[in-house]
């Protein structure tokens, strides 16, 4: 009796659309037990009198679960949707005893109305029938038949659109293979085809083995050369209910027709009450379709629909004289699905792996399959092709287990079909995923089809996959100016008669047609789900996957189903085509989808805190379940009533929505105390448009134990450094104070902070004790005596031709190596120079012999240029100084000679002078030499001599002493004077001159 009740329960679900009215355990949307207005716990059911909660556990725990007895619930008479096994429950909660505040299924769904306000909507309740009398026990009786054959008529039309490329051809061979290989033993079939007028190309026959092939080829090797505007569908749709009346009422007809697949009004009424009338079934493929830019009319499809049957389209695909393949193959694949439709999936062997390989592109196609361990009984591996010469000489199998079959020897080629067959036994096929390699030498605009089926075995080790689809417009015509009723498509995937949770089901939705580019439009793809968020999806796990189709264009469109799942570990993969839909209407211009419903809003009390509270729920999309929206509206009220009508108070601070389906979570600090709350928030997208209210959720926090005396309620609430807004006893947003969590999250980025720091400040200061420690050390190496003394000395004030004068215009003048002068003081240096040089009266020239005066100011004139043992050797200094012929002038040539005098700067005659020169541009590691001014007799004035002598260092021939920068070798300039600067009477000043000064004022 249990059983019948719980049956009869799942009748009402089934025919009005009504749900469970009681919780369900371990369910947060749908809990066994909630919280009543007066922060109670009360069961989560709708009956006619007070049902207590369980005593036995904790009410606030998700898996307290409650149960009824008739002994201790005697007066309990419904409802029937919540104890339905009680044998005094008969009835359904009405309007005056439903509990709309119980947060069951029925109410989410049904927006709080009760079951009966549901039923009474349906025609079964219409015109006072079916009366609200309760529930009565009755005796219910089955009666079992046994399904005749079924019986198929195909209705093939021959007008001259079909006399075009190889559309006749692929027909015949389509038809040909269907009848012979595909459909089972027993079946009736018969043939007809029509132009404008129709023919019985063969009667109604019970295929056998004998027959197949002769009922197969009946079709006319040529088709007619009737224009396709004259056909008669009606003529053909007599002559093929002919056949099929001639037994018994009932049958379905297989109508092949080319061109559009429109028919005209008339005709289409016709042909409807001619269906009717016989109770027959049609089932249309549109074989080719050759509008390029297909319009939605109804017409053929609709007239499929509206009987019961399905509608496919295989498009055109034509090149020059040829067809491509795949119009014979979606002609098969269209054929294999009606054919599913008529005998049922178990009728006919699984197919689970199709797939195009190109040609053109490689030598060898690759591929794999999964047989699941529910098939292997008869497993086919079918190839394709266009010309038998496309397929190579290599077709291998390779299983799960990495064995090789070379299939040389058990290839069955049918060239009245363009296919190689290979024919796997049961012992042969083992569970897993298998791959296969094919010698692929079709052309670049042809391709190769692989296709797999195999049968279930006799006694599978896993139960059978079975896998469905459907729209939820009937009909297949979609308004697109209606918005409220969107494309949705469902797919069922099951394991014996359970659903299948896991799988991953993905739908491609292709507009036929072509685009004002000529190209073919890009496929749509979507993944359907399981979650029951609703719209359209209503249950959870119960192996129904779907999703909405927003937003097509109008136009004509195929829809085609792919699923892969695992069942006990094992792995399996199908397709189902879903028919034709035909997008019609206005679209809307602008965005008016808005986003969908949040159904799955819960609340709880964080573990461990005392008023803290964490909401999670599945983030919606901006239109419907795609995309993101833009922000959130969450209200709170202290009532259900005030949400529903849209009033409460709006909380602040949430988070921005996330992009669909993303589980987002929040935590407030909730001071409300000991109250209880309803919370509910609704999705607002960019354009404005808004979703439907969430499901209510209720919080109630108790007081927390204190150990200092609380505010007084005049005082404003404390805030803390959170970013989480929190709702207060007034329903004004608050800042939370921090949790363990986010106290660990600060101090953990406060410690790593002050770890950086520390490791830089130990950097920098090793770095700059490393730089004092290198300074140091060049120091000491440039104060050596092997160290040239980089300095610019200036003569001295008093002009006196002794030595120690100039040794104290030295002191004073020296510039040590870690010293510098300013370019004001060089400069201002320079013009005392040439002030104490414009004062000479010895008319003597620089340029004399002197310039061989060695070191020590006491050597001969030619120990300057002298050979030593300590020679200053360096591979950027020249062993020897270039010849006059090379650029360089001797000590005496070029120069001015004593008489001639320089131009008229003035200079004076003093015996010895240190001048400085400048022979590159200054760096900041700019070094300059120490030297005493050589007599007039001693030649050019830039080789200067140093002033003592330093013995572990020998004259040899060095070019000017300007050192190099430190481990930077530096290569001298040679000197250049003008003959010009020569002319004590030229107004132009020497290059030499310019030189000379232009380099000590760039310093």
């Amino acid at each position: 009796m249990r059983s019948c009740r719980l049956l009869a329960r799942a009748w009402l679900q089934y025919r009005y659309g009504v749900f469970e009215e009681e919780g369900q355990t371990g369910n947060p949307v749908h809990p066994p037990h909630y919280r009543a207005p007066d922060a109670s716990w009360v069961p989560n059911t709708c009956a006619n009198l007070p049902v207590p909660p369980n005593p036995s556990c904790d009410p606030g725990n998700l898996s307290c679960d409650f149960t009824l007895t008739q002994e201790e619930n005697p007066g309990l008479s419904s409802s029937f949707m919540a104890f339905p096994e009680l044998e005094t429950v008969r009835e359904l909660c009405d309007e005056g005893s439903h509990n709309r505040e119980a947060p069951t299924k029925h109410n989410l769904i049904c927006s709080g109305k009760s079951v009966w306000e549901v039923m009474r909507a349906s025609p079964d309740f219409q015109n006072n029938r079916n009366m609200e009398d309760g529930l009565r026990e009755s005796e219910v009786s089955f009666m079992y038949v046994r399904a005749r054959p079924p019986r198929i008529v195909l209705l093939v039309e021959d007008t001259n659109v079909m006399n075009v490329q190889k559309r006749w051809d692929f027909m015949r061979k389509a038809v040909r293979k269907m009848v012979t290989y595909d459909i089972p033993d027993g079946y009736s079939v018969g043939l007809v085809v029509f132009d404008s007028v129709s023919g019985v190309r063969h009667p109604l026959t019970s295929l056998s083995d004998a027959n197949r092939e002769k009922v197969g080829s009946s079709l006319p090797r040529n088709p007619s050369q009737v224009g396709e505007h004259k056909r008669c569908v009606v003529c053909g749709l007599r002559s093929a209910l002919g056949l099929l009346n001639g037994g018994w009422g009932g049958g379905h007809v297989v109508l092949v027709a080319g061109g559009s697949g429109s028919i005209p009004q008339e005709e289409a009424t016709e042909a409807a009450h001619l269906l009717s009338s016989a109770r027959v079934t049609l089932h249309v493929i549109v074989y080719p379709h050759t509008e390029k830019y297909p319009q939605p009319s109804g017409g053929l499809a609709t007239l499929a629909l509206q009987s019961g049957g399905g509608a496919f389209i295989v498009p055109d695909e034509g090149i020059g004289e040829d067809s491509k393949l795949g119009m014979y193959y979606n002609l098969l694949d269209s054929l294999y699905h009606t054919l599913g439709s008529v005998a049922g999936r178990g009728a006919l062997p699984v197919k689970v792996h199709s797939a195009e390989h190109p040609g053109g592109r490689v030598e060898v196609s690759e591929g794999s399959f999964v047989v699941d361990p529910g098939l292997g009984a008869d497993t086919v591996f079918t190839v394709f092709y266009y010309d038998v010469t496309h397929v190579g000489n290599l077709i291998h199998l390779v299983s799960p287990s990495g064995q090789v079959i070379d299939t040389a020897n058990m290839q069955t080629e049918d060239a009245n079909m363009n296919m190689i067959t290979v024919r796997l036994v049961a012992a042969q096929v083992t569970p897993g995923r298998w791959r296969y390699k094919v010698d692929n030498r079709a052309d670049s605009h042809q391709a190769l089809f692989v296709q797999v089926t195999s049968r279930p075995r006799p006694r599978p080790s896993a139960p059978r996959v079975t896998v469905r689809a459907w729209t939820s417009h009937k009909l297949g015509v979609v308004n697109a100016s209606d918005i409220s009723r969107p494309l949705a498509l469902y797919c069922e995937v099951r394991a014996g008669v359970g659903g299948i949770e896991t799988a991953t089901v993905t739908a491609t939705i292709t507009k036929l047609g072509y685009t004002i580019n000529g190209t073919q439009y890009p496929p749509i793809t979507t993944h359907l789900l399981d979650n029951g968020l609703t719209g359209p999806d209503m249950t959870k796990g119960d192996g129904v996957y779907s999703r909405h189709i927003p937003s097509l264009e109008v136009g004509q469109y195929s829809i085609v189903v792919r699923v892969e799942g695992e069942v006990d570990g094992s792995k399996f993969t199908r397709h189902v085509r879903v028919g034709l839909v035909d997008v019609e209407g206005i679209p809307p211009t602008h965005d008016t989808l808005p986003p969908s419903r949040v159904v799955d809003l819960r609340a709880s009390l964080l573990p461990d805190t005392p008023n803290q509270v964490g909401f999670m729920w599945t983030a919606p999309g901006g239109d419907l379940d795609y995309g993101m929206a833009d922000r959130y509206v969450v209200m709170m009220s202290g009532n259900q009533r005030d949400l529903k009508e849209g009033g409460g108070v709006v909380v602040e601070g949430w988070p921005t929505p996330m992009p669909a389906p993303t589980v987002q979570q929040h935590t407030l600090t909730w001071r409300r105390y000991d109250t209880v709350a309803y919370v509910a928030l609704y999705a607002v997208d960019d354009e404005g448009n808004t979703g439907v209210l969430s499901n209510i959720v209720a919080v109630f926090v108790p007081s927390p134990p204190t150990t200092t005396a609380s505010p007084p309620p005049s005082q404003p609430p404390a805030t803390y450094a959170n970013s989480s807004a929190v709702m207060e006893g007034s329903g004004g947003p608050t800042l939370a104070a921090l949790d363990t969590r986010q106290l660990a999250v600060v101090f953990g980025c406060v410690g790593g902070f002050l770890i950086v720091v520390a490791v830089i400040v130990c950097y920098c200061t090793a770095a700059h004790r490393r730089h004092r420690k290198a300074a140091a050390a060049k120091k000491v190496q440039d104060n050596s005596p092997d160290a040239y003394s980089v300095t610019v000395t200036v003569a001295s004030k008093d002009f006196t031709e002794g030595k120690e004068p100039l040794k104290e215009g030295m002191k004073k003048e020296y510039m040590s190596p870690v010293e510098s002068w300013s370019a004001s003081q060089l400069l201002s240096g320079h013009q005392d120079k040439r002030a104490s040089v414009s004062g000479r009266s010895d008319n003597t020239s620089d340029h004399s012999a002197s310039t061989k005066k060695s070191y020590s100011g006491s050597s001969g004139p030619l120990e300057y240029y002298g050979e030593g043992q300590y020679q200053y050797r360096h591979p950027a200094y020249p062993d020897h100084y270039p010849a006059p012929s090379d650029g360089y002038p001797t000590p005496t040539e070029g120069y001015p000679t004593p008489t001639e005098g320089y131009p008229n700067e003035g200079y004076n005659s003093v015996p010895m002078e240190a001048r400085s020169y400048i022979s590159s541009q200054p760096s900041d590691s700019f070094l300059s030499v120490s030297c005493d001014l050589l007599p007039s007799s001693s030649g050019p004035p830039a080789y200067p001599t140093y002033p003592t002598y330093d013995a572990t260092l020998r004259s040899t021939k060095v070019p000017p002493p300007i050192p190099p920068k430190p481990k930077v070798l530096y290569t001298p300039e040679p000197y250049i004077y003008d003959t010009n600067s020569l002319d004590p009477h030229s107004s132009t000043p020497s290059v030499a001159s310019e030189k000379r000064v232009r380099n000590v004022t760039m310093v």
